[in-house]
């Protein structure tokens, strides 16, 4: 009795031939979504950082409540968007590890979030619009980077023979 062979042990017929495009692609997609994400977040911290008056001195500007909160708001995000850059860096250098490191990012990302959904009722700690914005980044780069296409940055990167 012979079995038929695995769907991975199929060899691939000679004319179809492998290239590094796909990989590329990925690569290049996923460091841009990340980015995108890097961005968002430096400009909303940014923008809620513009929004203090740091006419006086530091410990009595943030010790009023909505300054306070202002000030909470945005450095909130920073972490994440140190981390966005850490997995920028990581996929560019070594795609396995950048694509771990990205999903536990963003899984972070995500429980953080949802954690203030649940607990923040009065909105002290972010607005809601932004908290879904932040969301449905992590959830849209979790989907992509769970397609195939993504996965391609799991996979080892063909090295060129030169012959």
């Amino acid at each position: 009795m012979s079995e038929a062979p695995v769907p991975q042990q199929i060899p691939l017929p000679t004319f179809i031939k492998r290239s590094d495009n796909q990989f590329r692609w990925s690569l290049g997609i996923t460091v841009a979504a990340l980015l995108i994400q890097v961005a968002f977040f430096s400009a909303v911290a940014a923008y809620n950082l513009s929004l203090i008056d740091w006419g006086g001195d530091p410990a009595v500007v943030l010790a009023s409540p909505e300054t306070a909160i202002i000030f909470e708001q945005a450095i909130v995000l920073l972490p994440f968007a140190g981390l966005g850059l850490i997995c920028v860096f990581a996929c560019l250098l070594r795609p396995q590890l950048g694509w771990h490191m990205a999903m536990l990012v963003q899984s972070g990302i995500l429980l953080i979030a949802l954690q203030v959904y649940l607990s923040d009722r009065n909105n002290i700690l972010t607005r809601r619009p932004l908290l879904y914005l932040y969301m449905l980044g992590a959830i849209l780069i979790i989907v992509f980077m769970n397609s195939p296409e993504g996965r391609l940055l799991l996979g080892q990167r063909r090295r060129k023979h030169h012959g």
